[in-house]
């Protein structure tokens, strides 16, 4: 196990807590996404488990140290990129390179590393400017290209794609999850729901200091809004006395569900029983001679899963626990 978390919490005053009581572990070759609003306590969470804070209640293993005794031989086999940044006053392509010889990398072997991540940073066209100098977006990505440059065994990773493009995301996140799949475990936050379902194999959801839920995605999904959407046209608009009976057919064979629209020619709904009720939807109209121009099923996703959890006002177990993919 790279991480395990026991009980970790953090107070700026005793009667004010960052984070609480949490719970979870990490293992090699996993990707773990921590999710929440501003102020959840995300980015207490990274500073606690670099070891930047000191907890104030429980503790968390490192490869099977206690956090509390974790020092430069620890902070040797992680990387770190924060939102703050540290910027120098040499060019993008030297600081890649002074900073791998800071690790111990040999030099042709930072000259290469610096070559593949000027490239898949699109940091090329500005690898003779002064890391100051960059825009909003270059500087994310150096930040980020700039701690890839030396091998590790854990990566934390708080918002590293702020201000980056969708394109730019998508080549970063399948990167990182190539690591990923040669054993590097990562710490992953970001607002962008998205990029968490696609790249975490399990997430936490934290809200006010506390996580709230934490599993694989596709669990949080089915427990938190686990029921599939249906879109679905009409040839022509219903009669009112149509909608009437198409939705006590929905009610009464529906499972979870939930009218969105049943209006004219269009209905939405979400149903846990999604898959029958598009055969008794089709039955419907072909009873009573109604064509379907279009119908389609659409997944639950983690936006709606984590607006359902952080609207809700209780505390919720979690999901699941344990490291696993």
């Amino acid at each position: 196990m790279v991480i395990r978390v026991d009980r970790l919490g953090f107070a700026y005053t005793p009667d004010r807590f960052a984070v609480r009581n949490l719970e979870f572990e990490v293992g090699r070759g996993e990707v773990f996404g921590l999710l929440g609003r501003n102020g959840a306590g995300k980015t207490t969470t990274v500073r606690l488990l670099t070891t930047l804070l000191p907890p104030t209640e429980g503790t968390a293993y490192l490869w099977g140290k206690e956090l509390r005794a974790c020092g430069r031989a620890e902070r040797a086999r992680m990387g770190v990129v924060l939102q703050s940044e540290s910027l120098d006053f040499v060019t993008v392509e030297r600081n890649l390179t002074l900073y791998a010889f800071l690790w111990g990398v040999p030099r042709e072997a930072a000259k290469s590393r610096a070559e593949e991540m000027l490239a898949l940073f699109e940091l090329d066209g500005v690898r003779d400017r002064k890391p100051w100098a960059l825009s909003g977006g270059e500087r994310r990505r150096f930040q980020v290209a700039r701690e890839l440059m030396h091998e590790m065994e854990l990566l934390f990773l708080d918002e590293p794609t702020v201000g980056l493009d969708a394109l730019t995301r998508q080549r970063i996140l399948g990167y990182l999850a190539a690591r990923a799949r040669d054993g590097l475990s990562i710490v992953f936050t970001t607002h962008l729901l998205q990029e968490a379902d696609q790249l975490c194999h399990r997430i936490g959801v934290m809200q006010d200091g506390r996580l709230r839920a934490h599993g694989p995605p596709a669990e949080i999904k089915r427990r938190y809004r686990g029921a599939r959407s249906v879109e679905a046209e009409f040839e022509r608009p219903l009669t009112p006395s149509e909608v009437a009976e198409l939705r006590s057919t929905l009610e009464r064979e529906g499972r979870e569900l939930r009218l969105v629209t049943l209006e004219l020619g269009t209905l939405v709904f979400q149903a846990a029983n999604a898959e029958d009720l598009v055969a008794t939807l089709a039955r419907w109209a072909h009873a009573r001679g109604v064509d379907l121009e279009r119908i389609s099923v659409r997944e639950a996703t983690l936006e709606e899963a984590f607006v359902t959890l952080v609207s809700e006002e209780a505390p919720s177990p979690p999901v699941g626990a344990g490291a696993g993919r």
